[in-house]
């Protein structure tokens, strides 16, 4: 089994792709205008947008791993690049033509989300993120 993952992760062209198109559902996600009609919600008392940010950081973090699997500091790069990204689209909703508003606590959900990535990382591919 552990050989048909290895071989798997060999597909660097198909996980940078792959990357490459979930960063721009996520720019387009996080600058598009909300709609009039959307309603917030609510899961556990915690705002359901957090956890939305929180979901996709996570993921990113972990395609971004994929991504750089062939690299050196690739957990760092994944690291950097995944919250750099969210600190980047944040500021950008602080321009009023995208009638978004910056909020600490999507950051926040954000970082959470990157580092929940790379936590998981570090426990499934405990013999792959030695550097």
């Amino acid at each position: 089994m552990r050989k048909h993952i290895l071989r798997w992760l060999q597909a660097e062209r198909f996980f940078k792709s792959l990357a490459g198109l979930a960063t721009l559902v996520v720019i387009y996600l996080s600058l598009r205008p909300p709609s009039a009609d959307s309603q917030s919600w609510n899961f556990f008392f915690i705002r359901g947008d957090l956890i939305l940010h929180f979901v996709c950081y996570f993921g990113l973090s972990i395609l971004y791993f994929f991504a750089f699997f062939h690299s050196k500091s690739r957990v760092k790069k994944a690291l950097i690049v995944s919250f750099s990204i969210g600190f980047l689209l944040e500021i950008l909703q602080l321009i009023p033509l995208f009638h978004r508003f910056f909020d600490y606590q999507d950051l926040v959900a954000n970082l959470l989300g990157v580092f929940g990535g790379i936590f998981s990382i570090r426990l499934l591919f405990f013999d792959s993120v030695k550097e």
